[in-house]
């Protein structure tokens, strides 16, 4: 995960002592909102407000910086959270007054220091992202004695700089900082990459709907770059992963993301012709081409050898397509527990929750 800026944790510690709201803004993949509240609030922390791609959390303890949740795109600590100004570009003059009232920053800067604003809405405006950055930014900077980096030109911000997220929902306009140096989606382990990789917060959830324990074999027969066993491993060490792919560029490049210290066989090959060495899985989490920029032949196949690999009380956890969710779904084989639908890479897959029948 990426390292969170100095003095972030004692920030949100020194105010849950005195008492003090220390809100924080939690953005996520379409879809996941409820299962990354889930995991939220299992670690202690208080749901305060939910809409689409967003949280809004009440922490109860530092460790939502020392242990960032895993299905969150990204964390920002909330500096005021104020009304929505308007539609129109004359609105804005509200959203200056409210934040030269009501905007608190977090002591995570130093003079001097680089601020650049990344802004989104919902609904038509008259002003665009750029009017809201450049607006924010400078309040921001006149608070902090930063410096603020406006991106209208299109030029990249200072490689060392503190970013900040306006988002306007069409009731409330929340303005927050991110206490990290980089996105949470972008995990320290992912040096490699191939065509089909899942989104890291997106394989996390697939990891956690899988509920894995110790002991547990969890397979992923269509492994690519090894993104959903890496995120299952740092889930439940305890258990043993076995990845397959049949592309050896894929496996080399799972090998290079993978800790050497890390329980996970990787293994080039197609699933479907080690059976024998296959059997007895407790888990199988995979992410098979969605028949979009990869193709998988024989879908029908690859369940029948799921079903028969799967322990009776197993489960499978894949993410798929609209027509392979319905297949798995209509397959008397599987009884389907739960879909869950999202929206990542712009397409709009089906995480299925499935268990063999007897």
């Amino acid at each position: 995960m990426p390292s969170a800026r100095p003095g972030a944790a004692e920030s949100i510690s020194n105010t849950i002592a005195t008492g003090a709201h220390s809100r924080v803004l939690v953005r996520t993949v379409t879809g996941l909102e409820f299962l990354a509240a889930a995991e939220l609030t299992d670690a202690g922390h208080r749901l305060i407000d939910m809409s689409t791609r967003q949280l809004v959390i009440d922490p109860t303890s530092a460790n939502i910086i020392t242990s960032p949740p895993r299905l969150a795109d990204d964390l920002f600590l909330i500096g005021a959270d104020v009304p929505d100004p308007g539609r129109t570009k004359a609105d804005l003059s509200k959203l200056a007054r409210a934040l030269r009232r009501e905007l608190t920053v977090p002591l995570l800067h130093w003079p001097g220091e680089a601020i650049s604003v990344s802004a989104s809405f919902l609904g038509r405006r008259t002003y665009s992202r750029f009017d809201i950055e450049d607006l924010s930014g400078q309040i921001i900077a006149e608070q902090t004695g930063g410096h603020y980096h406006s991106r209208r030109d299109g030029s990249r911000p200072p490689r060392d700089r503190a970013d900040w997220r306006v988002v306007l929902d069409g009731t409330r306009a929340r303005v927050a900082m991110r206490p990290f140096d980089a996105p949470l989606h972008r995990r320290d382990w992912r040096t490699r990459t191939v065509t089909g990789s899942l989104h890291p917060p997106v394989a996390a959830a697939l990891a956690r709907l899988a509920r894995i324990e110790p002991g547990h074999r969890v397979l992923d027969p269509f492994c690519g770059a090894g993104t959903i066993l890496l995120e299952a491993h740092r889930t439940e060490p305890e258990a043993s992963y076995i990845g397959i792919d049949r592309d050896s560029i894929a496996i080399n490049a799972a090998r290079a993301n993978t800790d050497q210290t890390a329980g996970i066989v990787w293994r080039t090959g197609d699933a479907r012709t080690l059976e024998g060495w296959l059997t007895g899985v407790d888990r199988i989490v995979t992410n098979p081409p969605w028949q979009v920029r990869l193709d998988i032949d024989d879908f029908s196949s690859h369940m029948g050898l799921w079903h028969h690999q799967l322990q009776a009380d197993g489960l499978l956890v894949a993410i798929v397509n609209q027509s392979q969710a319905q297949f798995l779904r209509d397959d008397a084989r599987w009884q389907v527990d739960a879909i869950h639908e999202i929206a990542v890479a712009g397409q709009h897959p089906r995480i299925v929750v499935a268990r063999p029948t007897a």
